[in-house]
């Protein structure tokens, strides 16, 4: 019995083996598609989607370099006004914040004292007037003697000092303004006695106003003369514009800066010395210069590359930047004025990427937001 089981196991195998030999000969025997026609099998490629991107032609422009500091107005000219006499302020013309013209009276001290010495001097030197005249008519006839007259001649030179200097005493009373200007401080009131040397004012020269800046000496480059240079002042809104006054001819050997005064003469009301400002002077300056906006360029490496679109295909570019100016980035070689530049799409391209230029932007500056959702939308599938 067990004989039996097994032989019919048997007679099973061999009899599965059979029909897969059969099938696997059938399958050798039919020719390949293409093979009847002495023709090799073709195998297709999936297409490559082109790349939607926007292009534009490089502009011309001036390219510059700019340094930029901060620093405060000052005045053209600043005066501390101290008395030159002692006495007891008798008078107070002007006050803080008042304009005056150079000689304007600020304030006068009590002048008895002076007036007296001044009345005396004049008197003494009315009498030796009088001595000299007669001496020098005697003296023509040779009827003064040599000592007579010498000692008459300096009687005269001296009483004529001394009446000068009277003056001179008198006017130190009267405190007067050095220069056209502004009183920014009064440091003493109606009453006070001052003595020689007393603060009584500080004045200011506020038209121009000035501004002192230290330009590293390897930033100075064309910085001259009647330059115009913008302001950003604290004070007011609008930006300002100054001029280079004058450029130091030194360098200064512990800073290694060069001094550089910007004159400020038309300015906008409110505006006042001690204001914080922001400086921007352009210290080299290119024209025709090729000009891109800089999300076109790609730094990597130190490098820095763009594409451009040749026969609707991406070329890469290795090129040489110059000067940032805002959203705009100076090249100076490896393109030409004719290159068509990626500056929308670029991120993920490759070379020889197919493209599909969605919008030239110097054809169509205006380009619409459907547009560039479109754009967008087809640089995310991109990335995937």
């Amino acid at each position: 019995m067990y004989f039996k089981f097994h032989h019919s196991r048997l007679f099973a195998v061999l009899a599965i083996s059979s029909v897969l030999l059969v099938v696997s000969c059938s399958n050798d025997a039919v020719p390949a598609k293409g093979a009847q026609t002495g023709k090799k099998p073709t195998q297709t490629r999936p297409s490559v989607k082109p790349i939607p991107v926007e292009t534009t032609l490089p502009s011309q422009g001036t390219a510059a370099s700019y340094y930029v500091t901060t620093a405060t107005l000052a005045p053209s000219s600043d005066a501390q006004i101290n008395a030159r006499t002692s006495g007891v302020v008798r008078e107070i013309l002007r006050e803080e914040g008042d304009d005056v013209k150079a000689g304007d009276v600020l304030l006068k001290l009590e002048d008895d004292d002076q007036k007296l010495r001044l009345k005396q001097a004049k008197q003494k030197f009315a009498s030796a007037e009088r001595e000299f005249n007669r001496l020098s008519k005697m003296k023509s006839a040779g009827a003064v003697s040599p000592t007579e007259w010498e000692t008459a001649n300096n009687n005269y030179l001296t009483s004529r000092t001394d009446v000068e200097l009277a003056e001179l005493a008198l006017s130190y009373t009267q405190i007067v303004a050095p220069f056209d200007g502004r009183v920014v401080w009064r440091e003493v009131d109606l009453g006070a006695h001052v003595t020689t040397g007393n603060l009584l004012f500080r004045m200011m020269a506020i038209n121009p106003l000035l501004v002192r800046v230290h330009v590293p000496a390897n930033r100075i480059g064309k910085v001259a003369k009647g330059q115009i240079v913008e302001l950003n002042i604290d004070s007011v809104a609008d930006k300002v514009e100054a001029r280079v006054d004058l450029v130091s001819p030194i360098v200064d050997p512990t800073t290694g800066t060069v001094k550089v005064t910007l004159r400020l003469d038309n300015y906008p009301q409110g505006v006042r010395p001690g204001d914080f400002t922001e400086i921007k002077m352009i210290t080299d300056q290119r024209e025709n210069a090729l000009l891109l906006p800089s999300v076109a360029i790609i730094e990597e490496r130190g490098s820095h590359y763009l594409f451009v679109e040749e026969q609707s295909k991406a070329v890469r570019k290795t090129v040489q930047v110059g000067y940032v100016l805002g959203d705009q980035t100076e090249v100076t070689s490896g393109i030409q004025k004719s290159d068509r530049v990626v500056i929308k799409g670029q991120r993920n391209l490759k070379e020889g990427n197919p493209l599909k230029v969605i919008t030239n932007s110097n054809d169509n500056p205006l380009v619409q937001k459907t547009e560039d959702q479109r754009i967008r939308k087809s640089e995310s599938s991109n990335e995937i």
